[in-house]
């Protein structure tokens, strides 16, 4: 009977946990995608703002987020992952309020850049309590689901944020806040993670390093968009610089580092962080070129542009999945993932110019959508997965952290090699740039094969 009861409670306690972290997760995801087609309507309500002000809706998210991600891993891990979930989803909640009332434009940034700390607190702490909540031998499995719940997210984001902004722009941001109050409530159940260590973590090196990332994030973007200053890029550059060699400084003196750089003597989690950083270059640059290609030189409209970008993300969901069962281990579908990124550009450079059917480009975003789910599951799996479980939340920040510096770092290689231009002579470039990322993270995986060493304790 007692058997019974503790089974009970055991299958209660996961099933609060996959609820509350996937459905939190698909929220903090689901606004890297959603808002984007709504930045017309915006523009429109507030007409005084200029675009450079507008296209701050989405730089605040993004830099918020990618800034905080690795201190937000690293002291959850100290303080209690669930605590700190709660607070993730509460500043989400409230970020989420400020944004569908604002007032203004300043009003709506400052709402973004909360939800951007929130979800920099719950990516890390949702996975890392996914983990905890399962035996090891399921931590591939719970990885796969957790990263096809931000491939859902990414397929509904873009069309799910179209229908919204053509009713009210203030909906895209208003139909977040039951969600996340809905997750809150479903936290309550979660199984609360010990304190592992009550010292201070460094503060200051916490500082630094969101400081480094957002500089950085910051830099490539007014680099990006080519109106800039270039006083502003090597300023922002300089502080990046700055705030890294801080960063190393005090992760080595200080007894409770942001970053422990214990943690890069596991080789499977140097070479994810590594592998995930130079996927998400390309693609990101995928993202947002086959967009720019599909309406201005192929003439598509939103409706069918929105259900194209439907099929990667599908594709990523059955494969993320289907690679969660896989007896393969973490590095062959690191390696795979990247190797099906490689066909994907090949193709593209083969297939895709202005007179061209669009068969060779809907083949090849089929094969990035197989390739981000297996990749990814793949670098999460066997960086987060080597650690150990007192690691999980600063093993996931830092991965995380890499994927939106990997991110940022394609959208201005994108306009770099592209400009304004759409001729198939500057895209046949970021076409193979994207296949020699694929193989660079495949590659990424390499010095895993030939190492092995044991979890850093």
């Amino acid at each position: 009977m007692a058997n019974t009861q503790d089974k009970a409670v055991r299958s209660h306690i996961h099933t609060a946990v996959l609820v509350a972290t996937l459905g939190a997760s698909v929220l903090s995801s689901l606004d890297l995608f959603i808002v984007n087609l709504a930045l017309p309507r915006i523009g429109e309500a507030f007409p005084a703002a200029s675009p450079a002000a507008v296209s701050w809706v989405l730089n605040a998210y993004t830099v918020m987020f990618a800034a905080l991600l690795a201190p937000a891993g690293r002291i959850a891990d100290r303080y209690g992952r669930r605590r700190m979930f709660i607070i993730g989803l509460t500043f989400f909640a409230a970020g989420a309020i400020v944004t569908s009332l604002a007032p203004g434009v300043g009003w709506l940034i400052a709402g973004r850049a909360l939800q951007g700390v929130g979800a920099s607190v719950i990516v890390p702490t949702s996975l890392a309590l996914l983990l905890e909540a399962s035996q090891e031998r399921e931590h591939k499995r719970m990885i796969s689901i957790w990263t096809a719940s931000g491939s859902v997210a990414a397929a509904l984001g873009p069309v799910l944020g179209g229908l919204l902004a053509d009713v009210d722009w203030r909906l895209v941001f208003a139909f977040k806040i039951p969600l996340a109050v809905g997750a809150l409530f479903a936290a309550r159940a979660l199984p609360r993670s010990p304190s592992l260590d009550t010292r201070m973590p460094d503060l200051v090196g916490a500082a630094c390093l969101a400081g480094t990332v957002a500089a950085f994030v910051a830099m490539l973007t007014l680099w990006g968009d080519g109106k800039s200053s270039g006083a502003w890029v090597w300023s922002f550059g300089a502080l990046a610089l700055a705030g890294f060699a801080c960063v190393v400084f005090r992760s080595r003196r200080h007894p409770v580092p942001v970053v422990d750089l214990r943690l890069f003597r596991t080789p499977a989690f140097t070479f994810s962080v590594v592998g995930m950083t130079v996927f998400y270059i390309g693609f990101s640059m995928m993202l947002l070129a086959c967009s720019l290609w599909a309406t201005n030189v192929w003439e598509w409209d939103s409706v069918l542009v929105g259900l194209c970008f439907v099929l990667g993300p599908g594709m990523a969901v059955v494969t993320a999945l289907a690679a969660g069962r896989t007896k393969l281990s973490a590095e062959w579908l690191s390696a795979g993932g990247g190797l099906l990124f490689v066909a994907a550009g090949i193709i593209w450079a083969l297939t895709v110019t202005k007179d061209a059917s669009p068969i060779g480009f809907i083949v090849g975003f089929l094969l990035t959508g197989a390739a981000a789910g297996i990749a990814q599951t793949g670098f999460l799996s066997g960086g987060a997965g080597a650690l150990a479980p007192a690691d999980y939340a600063s093993g996931a920040g830092i991965i995380n952290t890499g994927r939106q510096i990997g991110a940022a770092v394609g959208v201005a290689l994108l306009v770099l090699y592209a400009g304004s231009g759409y001729d198939a002579p500057s895209y046949a470039v970021v076409w193979l740039t994207i296949a020699i990322t694929g193989a660079a993270a495949a590659l990424a995986t390499l010095p895993v094969f030939l190492t092995a060493r044991p979890p850093v304790s």
